[in-house]
């Protein structure tokens, strides 16, 4: 080889191994390990140092004190509000509606705000073993919320809310049921998610914002569960119900949560010295579709026997609620939901309000006379409200 045709190959070997170097200097760049930087001398949270990709997994890891200020950075808006936030559920409140606005209001009071949780009416008796057991103070009742500043959990329509509502400060609406008709002009935070339970959302938050509840808050949020999930039965338990439960369950010290829900359902079950009214009206919704206006009011009992005579019962009372709620249609959904039994009775108050559940449930469930019959039974969240309104929308009123 002739000295020309070394130089060449030096100046090429030489050419090569700059090459490789800078594609490990740029690979180096580019794959920091998760949890580290480029700039770690910054130490700061809030830098470009606390964030990182692991190119091996996908995972986008953050620093979690960043994290939480990022989370908190929403309550910002809350500052603007003027007295105390008001923090309530739907009218005939049940235990979710009543245990996630305690404890939403709980975790906003640790974190400086003037948070109150209250009620719209009377809760029920499965509420008060719940609050019992938690060794909670059951909230005020609010009448009128008008100029108030409110946050409202378990719902997000107007007809379910309290008085006075649309000349309210509206500033947060967390929710597990389809978008409301409730609007705001102002800035609002909107944390809506299609899970069981709006407390397993308010356990959440708690994640998002660095705080730990105790283990008072932990058994409420677990009541909370238990009851909108039916003991994580009901179809619209996701795996974040699954997960909320077992850790609340951990921190509240409880270790059996079956003999939990068993205990609450049989106080939802318990009706001594209520009327015949006060137990339709105990949890009853309103609804719109099609230009009809109806309600639906669940009831718990704990036999099938006591089923039917619970269907007998509202079957005579039903037609006066027709007008004094100012319906439509009416309906009783009469449910039991505990260990295997799986069932309920739905009872219209009228004529019309029978030809609707037969259009829904004609094909599907028994008719014994007085009630179709559907085993196993049905959400009125998830199952009964969108059937109905199904029927109704197919023949608006004109």
């Amino acid at each position: 080889m002739n000295g020309k045709a070394r130089q060449g190959c030096g100046l090429l070997a030489v050419m090569v191994l700059l090459i490789v170097a800078m594609g490990t200097l740029l690979v180096g760049c580019g794959n920091a390990p998760a949890g580290t930087s480029a700039n770690a001398s910054s130490g700061t949270p809030d830098s470009a140092s606390s964030t990182a990709s692991d190119s091996s997994s996908g995972v986008y890891a953050i620093d979690n004190e960043l994290r939480v200020r990022i989370n908190r950075g929403e309550l910002e808006t809350l500052e603007l509000a003027d007295g105390p936030i008001y923090i309530t559920g739907h009218k005939s409140p049940d235990s979710d509606t009543v245990c996630s606005s305690i404890a939403y209001a709980n975790l906003l009071s640790q974190l400086g705000y003037d948070a109150r949780p209250v009620v719209l009416g009377d809760v029920n008796k499965e509420t008060q073993y719940i609050l019992k057991e938690c060794g909670i103070q059951m909230p005020e009742t609010i009448e009128d919320v008008s100029g108030a500043n409110m946050i409202l959990v378990d719902h997000s329509e107007y007809e379910h809310s309290a008085e006075g509502l649309k000349d309210a400060n509206i500033i947060t609406i967390i929710d597990h049921h389809g978008d409301g008709a409730i609007t705001t002009s102002n800035p609002l935070i909107y944390d809506a998610r299609p899970i069981g339970a709006t407390s397993t959302i308010v356990w959440i938050r708690y994640l998002n914002y660095g705080i730990k509840p105790d283990a008072s808050i932990s058994k409420l949020l677990m009541g909370g569960i238990l009851s909108d999930t039916i003991n994580l039965q009901a179809k619209t338990t996701t795996t974040a119900d699954k997960e909320a439960l077992k850790i609340l369950a951990s921190e509240a010290g409880i270790d059996d949560t079956d003999a939990f829900y068993a205990e609450q359902y049989k106080a939802s079950v318990s009706h001594e010295g209520e009327t015949d009214e006060e137990i339709f009206n105990s949890d009853i919704k309103t609804y719109d579709a099609g230009g009809h206006r109806y309600a639906i009011g669940v009831i718990n009992v704990y036999t099938e026997d006591e089923a039917k005579a619970m269907a007998d019962r509202m079957k005579a009372i039903m037609p006066a609620q027709l007008k004094a709620l100012g319906v439509e249609y009416a309906f009783a959904q009469i449910s039991v939901f505990h260990d295997d039994i799986s069932l309920c009775y739905l009872v219209p108050a009228d004529d019309a309000s029978g030809e609707v559940l037969k259009a829904a449930y004609g094909d599907t469930a028994t008719l014994d006379g007085t009630s179709y019959v559907l085993k196993p039974g049905i959400s009125r969240k998830a199952k009964l409200v969108p059937d109905i309104d199904a029927v109704l929308t197919s023949n608006p009123q004109e």
